[in-house]
């Protein structure tokens, strides 16, 4: 048995410094390095966790020339060695998000500050820069090809909007992110247990079953109607920030559980997966769907379209 896990762990320990590196390289870190280490931390213990991320730190910054690769690969490796520990302790579901969402948050302070220290600039600043950037050539690529009216427009009003969600709305986009990055762990390291046969991480509720509380949609309509008050007036700072952090929060919330929604429509019709994932692709091309969509969603957390509620009485 002893062999076996320090045959486990040399494996485990070797796919995560190939995957860190490659996160590394392909710029998805958050998505990739952690799973590993959460992994081997679970299954081998701290001590192995620690020693992968050292050794998958060493080894990029050796290929990459430079040690920011390496310092970035022990940062993001905090967050799988936290869920890790936590799922060793065998947290609920809804603890080892709320572990995974703090430790991401301290990942992006840790990132911040390093940044500061080796680049010697504001991540945010060089980031709206970026997005500046990429938005004006898009600007300018849809004018050279005949592009005019609404479609410029909208690209302007982005680049007019973009600083404001950057400096008033950044508690609610760090919030959406580690969350969604907590989950998107959780759930793949969930299915890769599952094939090494260990069903032990908590269940989780199926997507096409996620639905908002209908006291929810008065945070929406409040973070609606204000943020677009503050484009038409000025309004006191505290009341913008309350406003946009509670339509960002809100908004991606609906968006996600709209995504649930239609996906239980779909298994009840049916429909084929090319069509499902057209109807997503949609939604961030045709902005009236969007809204179709975040409304009904608003209305199903009232009504209960799909019954949930029966359901889960019934058991």
């Amino acid at each position: 048995m002893k062999t076996r896990s320090l045959t486990e762990g040399a494996m485990l320990g070797a796919i995560t410094v190939l995957l860190a590196i490659l996160g590394e390289y392909i710029g998805v870190p958050s998505i990739i390095v952690p799973i590993p280490l959460m992994l081997l931390v679970y299954r081998q213990g701290f001590q192995y966790g620690i020693l992968a991320a050292i050794a998958a730190a060493l080894i990029s910054s050796f290929v990459a020339g430079h040690v920011f690769s390496g310092l970035s690969i022990i940062i993001w490796g905090f967050v799988g060695v936290a869920l890790g520990l936590a799922l060793r302790e065998k947290f609920s579901f809804g603890r080892l998000m709320v572990v995974g969402v703090l430790s991401n948050l301290v990942v992006f302070g840790l990132n911040f500050l390093l940044y500061s220290l080796i680049i010697g600039g504001n991540m945010l600043t060089d980031l709206l820069t970026m997005m500046n950037e990429a938005l004006q050539q898009a600007a300018d690529m849809s004018q050279s090809l005949g592009v005019t009216g609404d479609a410029l427009q909208q690209y302007e009003a982005l680049q007019a909007f973009l600083p404001v969600v950057l400096r008033t709305g950044l508690p609610s986009l760090l919030l959406v992110y580690s969350v969604s990055m907590s989950y998107i762990n959780l759930v793949i390291g969930r299915a890769v247990l599952k094939r090494l046969g260990d069903s032990t991480m908590p269940e989780v509720t199926p997507f096409s079953r996620w639905r908002i509380p209908g006291f929810f949609g008065l945070i929406f309509a409040f973070g609606l109607i204000v943020t677009t008050m503050a484009q038409m007036a000025e309004l006191p700072g505290w009341v913008e920030f309350l406003g946009l952090n509670a339509f960002l929060i809100s908004f991606y919330s609906y968006l996600v559980a709209g995504v649930s929604l239609a996906w239980y429509y779909f298994q009840k019709k049916n429909i084929p997966t090319f069509l499902r994932v057209l109807f997503v692709l949609m939604l961030f091309s045709m902005p009236l769907v969007l809204m179709i969509l975040i409304v009904l969603t608003v209305a199903d957390g009232v009504f209960d379209f799909r019954k949930l509620n029966a359901s889960e009485d019934k058991n």
